[in-house]
């Protein structure tokens, strides 16, 4: 009962501080959020169709493991499989979700809260703190850093392993941080550097609970050795990694711990002159950090030593902002020295591949949110003084109404989707296709209409396999084609189709500027029949088909 109620009550907190996302379910951003409403409603088609299939997502052809270029959100999208039985609606199961990260990263840290003895308006507090931490909703674009929902379940079970040393709950550690990995790749990398010296603390002169411990370990493994051979598949043919100097730039510098979002409605304006660029911003509130402070000084009083689990989560709140702060400590435009992400990644390989070191925020958040929840608790308040500890501490997470400008907006799942969409849906054959124009990240504030995350939301509707694509990592052999895309209908470029195995290629004609337009008409008066072959007009989009060189063009056969 008390969960329903802590459910509920996170629930209508979601739908009051995210405002007005709870009233755009069926509408897109584009951008990131674009990006991932495809990646789920892949996800639920592959695992409804052919799951062989789910690394072989249809974006960048004719790359395999493409689904591996980015992260795949797999254990977040898990969230939506009840909601899949009745629709496909890749924008709604993303809204959805996207909500559903704050409603159970509100119980599970609850349930953890409760776990180390907070009381029940304390634990309640400490879940809300955690969910709504301004660290969390400075990423309401990204559906892989709200994910967060299985952390406060990894502590969880690694507090009661420490307790009961029982394999069970040893495995259960292992299961939630595979799930904790699968919903942000980030945040499980992040994590390894993170835990270890927190659990460590729990697991002192505890030695023989260690074999179990391995146990565990062996068995996390196992369960991400697939997630591992996809994004190694996808990455190694690109020879990717990240230069120091880029996650130096991504890296939080001091004063990213005393900036929230622009977005806040507290803090946002006052915090601009310290909010870094490229960091995520760090501030959790004052609330969370003083009512931390005064359940120390309540034990100091006391003369009460903090308990093992309090200790661990202060050295797992160091342990994060260390690893956020990156390769090269800073501050205020100096630099301090190297900083212990600098030794992970000379050493641990896997770790160069960590551009946003200051992801490692989360791991700040929740340890935090759980010293308030116990903080609350040794103050014993009356359940009225609680309650405005609460409104003011949830006050400083305020970003609502988020603004949602009406260029972002791009699709609308109430209304028809263009009819070329409706067309490539019909057709009985997924062939290979090419949108055009294809632009790079800029066309994101210039003709979002047209941006490739557009393209891939749209593809949901019909899940034909295409040359567009965006994600975290751009193929070589994708950025060649798109450099070469103004010269159509050039042979040259066409050529790059053919070689790809592209059958038809899908032009927006309003995708093309003023200019653009008069060289694209003037060009396309050239082209050879043998080259191309109109199937169908339908509203300023019109599908060609690409044809091999020498192919016999029937006279019969023209636009339809």
């Amino acid at each position: 009962m008390k969960s329903l109620r802590a459910l509920g009550l996170y629930a209508a907190l979601t739908v009051a501080l995210t405002w007005p996302y709870a009233a755009n379910l069926w509408v897109m951003e584009v951008g990131d959020p674009a990006f991932f409403a495809w990646e789920v409603g892949w996800t639920v088609h592959a695992l409804g169709t052919d799951p062989t299939q789910l690394p072989h997502a249809n974006i960048f052809y004719p790359l395999r493991y493409t689904l591996g270029l980015d992260e795949p959100v797999l254990g977040t999208t898990l969230l939506a499989l009840p909601l899949a039985l009745f629709t496909d609606n890749a924008v709604l199961l993303f809204n959805v979700l996207r909500l559903l990260t704050f409603v159970f990263s509100g119980l599970t840290a609850y349930w953890l809260a409760r776990e180390l003895g907070a009381g029940e308006g304390g634990a309640l507090l400490g879940g809300a703190f955690f969910a709504f931490s301004p660290i969390r909703t400075d990423q309401m674009a990204h559906l892989s850093t709200l994910g967060t929902q299985w952390l406060p379940l990894v502590v969880l079970f690694a507090v009661r392993f420490s307790r009961s040393g029982k394999t069970r709950d040893a495995l259960l550690t292992g299961l939630f941080y595979v799930l904790a990995f699968a919903a942000c790749g980030y945040h499980g990398l992040i994590a390894l550097a993170v835990l270890p010296l927190p659990f460590l603390v729990l697991l002192w002169r505890r030695w023989r609970l260690l074999p179990r411990a391995a146990l565990a370990t062996a068995l996390v493994g196992l369960l991400l050795l697939p997630l591992y051979l996809m994004h190694s598949r996808a990455l190694e043919p690109e020879q990717y990694t990240r230069r120091v100097d880029e996650t130096i730039f991504y890296s939080a510098p001091l004063e990213s711990f005393l900036a929230t979002s622009a977005g806040n409605r507290i803090y946002g304006g006052i915090t601009d002159a310290v909010r870094a660029e490229g960091a995520y911003n760090l501030f959790p509130g004052l609330v969370v950090l003083g009512l931390g402070i005064a359940g120390a000084v309540v034990l100091w009083r006391r003369r009460q030593r903090p308990g093992r689990e309090a200790a661990m989560l202060a050295v797992m709140a160091l342990v994060a902002a260390l690893v956020a702060m990156g390769p090269l400590l800073r501050a205020f435009g100096h630099d301090l020295g190297p900083g212990p992400w600098a030794l992970l990644r000379a050493v641990v390989p896997v770790f160069e591949k960590i551009r946003v070191t200051s992801r490692a925020g989360i791991f700040l958040a929740l340890p935090l949110a759980m010293l308030a929840a116990k903080g609350l608790t040794l103050l014993r308040l009356r359940p009225i003084v609680v309650a405005v500890v609460g409104v003011l501490g949830l006050a400083e997470t305020l970003i609502a109404p988020i603004p949602m400008p009406g260029w972002t907006k791009v699709i609308d799942t109430r209304e028809e989707p263009p009819p070329v969409y409706r067309w490539l849906a019909e057709r009985p054959v997924l062939d290979p296709i090419i949108h055009l124009p294809m632009f790079d990240s800029r066309a994101l504030f210039r003709r979002p209409a047209f941006h490739e995350s557009v393209y891939m939301a749209y593809s949901t509707l019909h899940w034909n396999p295409m040359v567009n694509g965006y994600a975290g990592i751009e193929p070589k052999s994708y950025v060649r084609i798109r450099r070469e895309m103004m010269s159509f209908p050039g042979e040259r470029f066409l050529d790059l189709l053919r070689e790809a195995g592209v059958r038809y290629i899908v032009l927006h004609r309003k995708g093309y500027g003023p200019n653009q337009t008069r060289r694209l008409e003037a060009q396309m008066a050239n082209v050879r029949p043998a080259s191309l072959r109109e199937v169908v007009t339908l509203e300023g989009d019109t599908v060609y088909e690409l044809l091999s060189p020498g192919a016999r063009v029937d006279a019969g056969e023209g636009p339809r």
